[in-house]
């Protein structure tokens, strides 16, 4: 009879980086161009974050994401404005 291997338990790692937020301009094989945003929950903030750290974490991450969706408005201007003139 086989007997159960124990699986290790899942320690917690603190980590010291965070990726909070990205963009990337991607071009795919068709020519087209694509905006990509990515970011961090702002409800997990508090969880994952200590407390006078959390507030300034999420006003940044409103901020960036206001500016990325900005950049990625110009960005489309940009390309009508190339493509269709």
């Amino acid at each position: 009879m086989k007997q159960n291997r124990k699986l290790k338990s899942k320690k917690r790692v603190k980590r010291k980086e965070a990726e909070l937020m990205g963009f990337k301009l991607i071009i795919n094989n068709q020519g087209q161009f694509i905006t990509e945003i990515k970011n961090y929950p702002l409800d997990k903030v508090t969880t994952h974050f200590h407390k006078n750290n959390a507030g300034v974490i999420t006003a940044m991450l409103r901020e960036c994401k206001t500016n990325f969706t900005d950049l990625t408005d110009e960005l489309e201007k940009i390309a009508r404005d190339v493509f269709y003139s």
